[in-house]
């Protein structure tokens, strides 16, 4: 049975705790916990039918990696907790387990998104209905997507616009896209003067339409054609007077649907950031600025003929960015860029219809995946914070697996906020979420204080020896020692594990592929609740600067020791993982403790050695 309750707290929460443990008690295997420390490494993919459901954000662990911990630490019919759920990742693990779950996430489409996961739709059903959905909607689509072939008159099939940036030429002062600019100079990028190079990081100066794909209905070969503001006098020709023309007056009929008018977080005030991930090459104010009025139609057309069905507007929440003017147009085809509101200098508006089609091919391979594995399975889903978990009774949690938010490093109500005002959920949690945010005044004070809440009461609900695995991802060693600190002040003893526990799943950001960055996968730190305060420790150990550094530099040396020609991110999981437990992580400059402990193997590999070994 699964419990849901939209953007409100659960109300079935407590008794859903209560019954599990009636369960329980009347079991005759519960013998004393004495489980120890989970210690492998997980590596995974997020290349699963699972996986792929829903986009959510860059964050999401895959659910089989959970599935390891929840093995490990619990045992058929235990209750699993997971007070920052997201899209319900840890839930499904712990479901698919056999185990009972509680989702808790403050956002409303982080548990939106977690039902979908976990609700066991009949995935051919789902199908029929998504078929029906595109019926009813389909006099709309085919009204916004039909054009007309240029070669021979007749109907033809939009499957994407592209559309530009417009910026300045430095010399002749020209306006020019970005579009043609690197259509007539691919290597220079330049005006059509010649003269200067076009940089998308000049002021942008507008966003319009300069290429078409499409399909001729009648007899043309190939039946598929660009037209665009660069081609062929007469394609030039056919994209103002039929593309431009149609788009101006597509444009000048109103959306007969209901669309989200919402300015993004509430922000107004033009001459005011609307967030941390504002930027000025990101500048749309609304909800409905960040579509194309075309395709904003669209999906306004489809959440009406979705009606309130949840499954079909989870559906749209999952294709809707590849709809967006987030997704890029690249030579090769293009996608978008998730965990931020980055906006590409030149971006692929898809016919939705078209994009959808390919969205639920994955969805619909999901639930295929997904169905036998949840088809029995008990778990309750809750919109709150996790800073107050009243209705959770007093040690009743057998284990909890959670990956918290990383300070400011993804800003989930601003990302989550089209999901949001889509679905018409409510956006009060803004107040309360635990982030960093300095246009919304949240400082690392506030994060911290939030999190030793949130801490404080897991550590209240779960039961005595039993553990909570913290899945953190930061560069920060100041952010590690607050996380120690955090931990220790709510009751948690760390693990004693000698290696690093990470969670892989060999998918790299664009940055961490072409910079030698640090974090190359998640570190995940088990921490046990004893039975008794007096087997807490202090936070941190009293200790000089000078004190951390031999310590560091020695856990360095033993490490490429057991571990020679490690690479640098390995070498890192392992300090900081090392000096968490110990309470002595302190700031420091990793690079320069690898240098004074270690010296690379001078073919470029990137690999370390203890100096003087090689």
């Amino acid at each position: 049975m699964i419990f849901y309750s939209s953007d409100k707290p659960n109300p079935h929460l407590r008794s859903f705790v209560e019954e599990h443990a009636g369960r329980q008690r009347s079991s005759l295997k519960k013998t004393r916990y004495t489980v120890g420390e989970f210690h492998h490494t997980i590596e995974t993919t997020k290349n699963s039918p699972i996986y792929g459901l829903h986009p959510y954000h860059l964050g999401k662990k895959p659910h089989d990696a959970v599935d390891a911990y929840i093995r490990h630490y619990t045992t058929t019919g235990d209750l699993v907790l997971d007070p920052f759920c997201g899209s319900g990742s840890t839930a499904v693990a712990a479901v698919a387990a056999g185990r009972w779950a509680v989702a808790i996430d403050a956002s409303p489409a982080a548990t939106f998104i977690s039902r979908f996961y976990l609700a066991s739709s009949d995935p051919v059903d789902l199908k029929h209905r998504f078929a029906s959905m595109l019926d009813t909607a389909k006099p709309d689509l085919e009204f916004l997507y039909r054009t007309i072939c240029h070669r021979c008159g007749g109907p033809a099939t939009i499957h994407y616009l592209i559309y530009s940036n417009i910026y300045a030429c430095p010399v002749c002062g020209a306006q020019i896209s970005l579009y043609e600019a690197l259509a007539r100079h691919p290597r220079g990028c330049r005006c059509r003067c010649g003269g200067a190079r076009i940089s998308s990081r000049n002021e942008i100066l507008g966003y319009n339409p300069v290429a078409v794909c499409f399909s001729c209905a009648g007899s043309c070969r190939p039946r598929r054609s660009i037209r665009s503001v660069v081609g062929t006098a007469e394609e030039q020709r056919a994209f103002e007077e039929i593309d431009l023309a149609s788009l101006s007056e597509l444009e000048r009929i109103p959306v007969p649907y209901r669309v989200p008018r919402a300015f993004m977080m509430h922000v107004m005030d033009p001459s005011e950031p609307w967030g941390d991930e504002w930027r000025p090459s990101r500048n749309f104010r609304k909800v409905t600025d960040l579509f194309t009025h075309r395709n904003l139609w669209a999906l306004a057309a489809l959440f009406h003929a979705a009606g309130m069905d949840d499954d079909l507007r989870a559906v749209l929440t999952a294709g809707m960015f590849a709809v967006s003017r987030k997704a890029q147009h690249l030579d090769g085809g293009g996608g978008y860029i998730p965990g931020t509101w980055a906006l590409p200098p030149m971006s692929k508006q898809r016919n939705v219809e078209e994009s959808l089609k390919r969205v639920f091919t994955r969805i619909f391979r999901g639930k295929q995946a997904l169905r036998p594995l949840i088809a029995s399975g008990n778990a309750c889903i809750s919109t709150q914070s996790a800073t107050s978990l009243a209705q959770i009774p007093d040690e009743s949690i057998d284990y909890i697996f959670t990956d918290p938010p990383y300070g400011g490093v993804v800003q989930y109500a601003e990302l989550n906020f089209v999901w949001e005002a889509w679905l018409g959920l409510s956006t009060e949690w803004h107040n309360h979420e635990i982030i960093v945010n300095k246009t919304r005044g949240k400082s690392d004070m506030f994060w911290a204080d939030m999190m030793r809440q949130a801490m404080g009461e897991c550590h209240r609900v779960l039961k005595p020896d039993r553990w909570l695995s913290l899945c953190y991802h930061d560069t920060s060693p100041a952010g590690w020692r607050l996380i120690r600190e955090i931990m220790t002040d709510a009751g948690f003893v760390p693990g004693d594990c000698p290696r690093a526990t990470t969670i892989d799943t060999g998918s790299r950001t664009y940055n961490q592929r072409m910079h030698d960055k640090l974090v190359k996968r998640d570190l995940v730190v088990n921490f046990r609740k004893p039975r008794s305060r007096s087997y807490s420790v202090p936070a941190s150990t009293a200790t000089s600067s000078a004190e951390f550094l031999d310590r560091a530099l020695g856990v360095i040396r033993e490490f490429l020791k057991e571990n020679p020609g490690a690479t640098k991110d390995r070498i890192y999981d392992h300090l900081v993982s090392a000096m968490v437990r110990s309470g002595r992580i302190q700031a420091h400059n990793f690079d320069r403790l690898l240098q004074k402990a270690a010296e690379p193997d001078g073919k470029g590999a990137g690999r370390w050695f203890v100096k003087g070994s090689t």
